[in-house]
């Protein structure tokens, strides 16, 4: 797969978001500029010299590069060979450490891949200035091909990390077809490239994340109405009588400008898209474009690699309604409450309450007196379920005396909040033990020789003593340990329990957005029946085996640290239940029967709390789920995915014709963190057997399939 793609409005972002206070390294920008096609047959543009003034800006303002940083090309200097020079000379100017930002803005358009690395068979291209103007046998006769340009990224990368791609053109497609408007796009060269045969360097690194948005149009539109013209090639953004910007360029602009600590390039990219999208209300249309993320999506400012919570960009508030373009494939869910996300904030922030939820879109009623804007940025802040509470008896060996606070902090933790959210949402407490589905019990166990002290051997529960600290247990109704693991200690002063209680909320919470959305079903018609039908997944069973080297059902896994494995299978794969034990690996491959493109996700729903995606990489652009009409996909060339514990593991299928932001369905295991608590790590799914209700959302643009694997 070429690791890199100039897709339309592609931002490869291969850096921390760094503030001009951070920066002490050196600092570069090469600012490309082609505005001037009148050479060629095609259509000069307005923007790109606006669009250069306009980023050189940002970058001194937001990021303190001065006037010797900048290396900027334009027009009859920024051809082939002159791209070339300018890249050339910057990699002999950085230094190890130093800041990179590179953008370009103008026509893009594809030629045919002569060295197999696509597996489109087109290359992309920057069409540079003087190309495709004479039949002369010589580079600034063609355009500038992705390959060369992952060349010389890679030459960068290999002194420095902190690298901002950016190329504000476009020259590709969506599954869904329509029409286009191809502004800064050109259609493609059909001669074959004179470099396109050559050997590329590639990146030996997926460094940073790179977003965009795949579509077959340009990011330019005028922002007065009255001013578009007739000719639907002409639609630059005017911000004045005599001023044209690329749309995605200016808005990308201002989100910059505006991005704040704890803003993630990934924040700034949604908010950037929000706005280009509902600019030209592209929702409306059968073929709306999707953002494309690839990397590591919470870098934040200062590198932090802390986690943050999943952020939306408001669509737009239309009167006493607010939209947001994910729905319940990501999910939303009806009742669920969002606010206004400003991480340095420390007041009251405005809310909105979801009121109607689709699969991949959803609408919000905001609290009274309150506006949302395109682009602001909304996090969950209480999830409405779909079920009925999951009801967990409480108990403690010393509940009248040493116990009392603790059993006192946690009550009072699952009570509705002043504002009448609920910390628990998807739970209830019970003071019956016989009907509850989860136990929490406080010990204080005592160990000898390693070994937990129990009153009889044959005891479930240790004999808890009243000198030892306290530790709260997970168990099932039955008083059995769910995981060994699953005993969180409570060293702090008695009386202080906030951080034990946050983090029981975390992992409880995410022990229930497993169950809701292994309960999320398509249902209802024909059409969902022929998107399960359409895409077949079988599953191959890797067992390690060091002796199984010779004969057909031996093999050596690509990455060869995993050994040699005896496969069993290919199985279909509602057939592999029963067949997986521990330590085994799955392998996967989709095949798609059917004569229309679909996107396909491969989800695994983890013992350990995780939920993570099998397919597609999601620190790859959400194009890469699509799955062609009659093409197959062999995963096991990319990913397999280890069965590293006894108990339920659970493998879901999503099947759809637009693409979802998938990275709002993960979720991380169970965490351990700190050294003061030993947390819920491994909280098993065994709490949820039994529990097989369904719901269904009806719509013909999505399906879905899962398997529940008992791992042995």
């Amino acid at each position: 797969m070429n690791p890199l793609k100039i897709i339309p409005l592609l931002i490869a972002l291969v850096s921390p978001f760094i503030p001009m206070s951070a920066l002490a390294a050196g600092k570069h920008a090469l600012l490309i500029g082609i505005q001037d096609y009148s050479q060629t047959g095609f259509r000069s543009l307005k923007g790109p010299a606006n669009d250069l003034k306009l980023m050189a800006g940002v970058l001194r303002e937001r990021f303190g590069f001065q006037d010797d940083d900048f290396m900027i090309i334009k027009d009859d200097r920024a051809t082939h060979t002159g791209i070339e020079n300018a890249f050339n000379a910057l990699i002999k100017r950085v230094n190890p450490g130093d800041f990179v930002y590179i953008y370009y803005s103008g026509h893009g358009s594809r030629t045919a891949d002569l060295n197999g690395d696509e597996p489109s068979g087109l290359d992309q291209t920057w069409v540079s200035y003087g190309a495709r103007t004479t039949d002369e046998a010589h580079q600034d006769n063609y355009d500038v091909l992705d390959d060369e340009i992952g060349t010389w990224l890679a030459a960068l990368y290999a002194k420095t990390k902190k690298v901002v791609f950016v190329s504000d053109s476009c020259h590709s497609a969506t599954v869904s077809l329509g029409p286009a408007v191809p502004t800064r796009a050109v259609k493609a060269d059909k001669r074959p490239h004179l470099l396109g045969k050559r050997t590329y360097t590639r990146p030996t690194t997926q460094r940073g994340i790179r977003v965009g948005a795949a579509r077959d149009d340009e990011s330019s539109i005028e922002e007065q109405m009255s001013a578009v013209q007739d000719d639907e090639y002409s639609t630059e953004f005017q911000k004045q009588s005599d001023q044209y910007y690329g749309l995605f360029t200016w808005y990308w602009a201002q989100s910059l400008q505006q991005a704040q600590a704890g803003n993630t390039w990934n924040d700034v990219f949604k908010q950037t898209y929000a706005q280009v999208t509902a600019y030209k209300g592209l929702d409306k249309q059968a073929d709306m474009p999707q953002p494309q993320m690839e990397g590591e999506r919470q870098l934040v400012w200062y590198g932090d690699f802390t986690p943050l919570p999943q952020r939306i960009p408001v669509y737009y508030q239309f009167e006493t309604q607010v939209k947001l373009l994910v729905g319940s494939l990501a999910g939303v869910t009806e009742g669920s409450v969002y606010r206004l996300y400003k991480p340095q904030h420390l007041g009251t922030l405005p809310r909105l309450t979801i009121i109607k939820v689709t699969p991949f879109a959803s609408y919000a009623k905001p609290e009274p007196e309150t506006r949302f804007k395109t682009g602001d940025l909304v996090i969950e802040e209480s999830h409405k379920y779909d079920f009925a509470p999951i009801k967990v008896y409480l108990a403690a060996d010393f509940p009248d005396g040493k116990d009392k606070p603790l059993l006192q902090a946690i009550r009072a933790a699952f009570q509705p909040r002043p504002d009448k959210t609920l910390s628990f949402p998807a739970y209830k407490l019970t003071d019956d033990p016989y009907k509850a589905d989860l136990q929490l019990y406080i010990l204080r166990p005592k160990r000898e020789n390693g070994q937990l002290i129990r009153a009889q051997a044959d005891d479930t529960l240790p004999k808890s003593f009243s000198n030892q600290p306290p530790q709260l247990w997970v168990l099932t109704p039955a008083q059995r340990l769910l995981n060994e693991k699953l005993q969180m200690s409570f060293d702090k002063p008695e009386n202080n329990h906030e951080e034990g209680i946050k983090l029981l909320r975390e992992n409880l919470n995410k022990l229930a957005r497993i169950r809701e959305f292994k309960q999320l079903q398509s249902s209802g018609s024909r059409a969902l029946a022929d998107a399960v039908q359409a895409v077949a997944v079988q599953v191959l069973i890797l067992t390690p085996d060091s002796a199984c080297q010779t004969g057909a059902n031996c093999m050596l896994l690509p990455d060869s640290s995993l050994g040699w494995h005896r496969k069993k299978g290919p199985y279909h794969l509602q057939d592999i239940d029963g067949r997986v034990n521990k330590g085994d690996l799955l392998a996967f491959t989709l095949h798609n029967k059917s004569k229309q493109d679909y996107y396909c996700y491969v989800i695994s729903l983890r013992a350990n709390g995780a939920i993570y995606t099998i397919f597609p990489d999601p620190d790859e652009n959400m194009e890469s789920a699509r799955l062609n009409a009659g093409k197959t996909k062999v995963l096991m060339e990319e990913v397999v995915l280890p069965m590293e514990e006894v108990g339920e593991d659970i493998i879901k299928v999503i099947t759809s014709t637009s693409p979802i932001q998938v990275s709002l369905l993960e979720q991380r295991p169970f965490d351990v963190r700190g050294q003061r608590l030993n947390p819920l790590e491994r909280l098993l799914l065994n709490a949820m057997y039994g529990w097989r209700e369904g719901v269904s959302i009806e719509n013909d643009e999505w399906a879905t399939e899962q398997v529940i694997v008992d791992v042995k």
